[in-house]
């Protein structure tokens, strides 16, 4: 179980930190320093995407789908993996870390998959906007839930 955990979270570690360069040495300076719009943790719409897209160069829209399509979906489930072992231990809580665990990995590749299709795509309407916003914000608040529960259930004495 510990090399497990070592594992998952040194993948999800290093794509973090892959992904990471990328965007801020390739996408951003690409964008007109613009941030992409899953960076913005309260949702977006159509008005806050638009300089970001309108900026895009064709080089850095390509590097910002291969991210979303290669590097964040590894890292999505990598950490729900490492959050999921991390939390498997005695008691009933370690189904729930992991279900939400998965639950988190589920809503950020579905929203790598909206955001690429407004990144790839003409220009966007505000339905698939919206989408791509709602996913953005179930992808923190999922986190964040996941995190909190794995706290909690971490800190309770064991029988």
């Amino acid at each position: 179980m510990r090399l497990a955990r070592r594992i998952t979270g040194s993948v999800a570690l290093g794509t973090y930190l892959v992904m990471g360069a990328l965007l801020y040495f390739t996408v951003i300076p690409g964008a007109g320093g613009h941030y992409p719009p899953d960076f913005q943790l309260l949702g977006y719409d159509a008005a806050a995407i638009t300089p970001f897209l309108a900026a895009l160069t064709p080089e850095a829209g390509r590097a910002y789908a291969a991210v979303l399509a290669g590097w964040d979906r590894v890292f999505a489930v990598a950490l729900a993996a490492w959050l999921a072992l991390v939390g498997w231990r005695r008691g009933g809580l370690r189904v729930l870390v992991a279900g939400l665990a998965a639950l988190y990995a589920g809503i950020d590749l579905a929203e790598n998959a909206a955001i690429q299709r407004l990144v790839v795509g003409a220009a966007p309407d505000a339905a698939a906007v919206r989408a791509a916003s709602a996913l953005t914000q179930a992808k923190f608040a999922s986190l964040y839930l996941v995190v909190l529960v794995l706290i909690w259930h971490l800190r309770r004495p064991q029988p």
